[in-house]
């Protein structure tokens, strides 16, 4: 029986991949070999009409998300990690690393990497939220949001709703909502490093 080669685009970096159609292949995850994270065939989005067989980079990256609008990463790529920024706070900037950064609320019990202080309250969890930095080639540090875990406290990236599973790219200027903080996640110059080392925590 003859095979056919579907298009379909990854959920977490929107590269569009071409994929054997085989018997099964609704119940298993596919890894994207672009930015290697591994998902269920489910969460990938069919894609038709598309003119190149092989696996290609998008011209523009897409929150996996309620909404089907396109952003853009910009016609320069960066090239170093960004930064979290708490608004009305007086909490230092966090810059982040590249890969794994787990977000969350102060507390002795808390493995996160960047600490929140929240003393009246603790509805942000301790591991709250996972920002992953991967090196793209041809677009530079990629930003990816996700929930640390399935049950969190209402969480939103620019006013949208995040559900545990979504995998959001993340834009210069995006507003992250967590309970109890604002952030703003900001991309530094990278060509010249204005930014001020002290001002950030690690």
């Amino acid at each position: 029986m003859e095979q056919t080669t579907i298009k379909i685009k990854c959920p977490c970096c929107g590269a569009i991949l071409a994929v054997k159609r085989q018997p099964g292949i609704e119940n298993k995850n596919i890894t994207c070999p672009v930015c290697k994270e591994s998902s269920a065939f489910a969460a990938y989005r069919q894609v038709v009409d598309v003119a190149h067989e092989h696996t290609k980079y998008p011209d523009k990256e897409k929150t996996r998300h309620h909404s089907d609008e396109e952003t853009d990463l910009g016609d320069r790529p960066n090239l170093v990690p960004g930064v979290l920024r708490v608004m009305s706070a007086s909490v230092p900037a966090f810059r982040l690393k590249t890969g794994r950064n787990v977000i969350g609320r102060a507390s002795s019990a808390s493995s996160a990497d960047f600490r929140i202080p929240t003393p009246e309250s603790n509805r942000m969890s301790r591991e709250h939220l996972v920002i992953e930095v991967k090196k793209v080639p041809g677009k530079g540090m990629v930003h990816y949001a996700s929930l640390y875990k399935p049950r969190v406290n209402d969480t939103r990236i620019n006013g949208e709703r995040m559900e545990y599973g979504d995998c959001v790219v993340l834009h210069d200027g995006d507003t992250l909502r967590l309970p109890d903080a604002v952030l703003r996640f900001e991309i530094p110059d990278d060509g010249e490093r204005k930014y001020d080392e002290s001002e950030y925590t690690m």
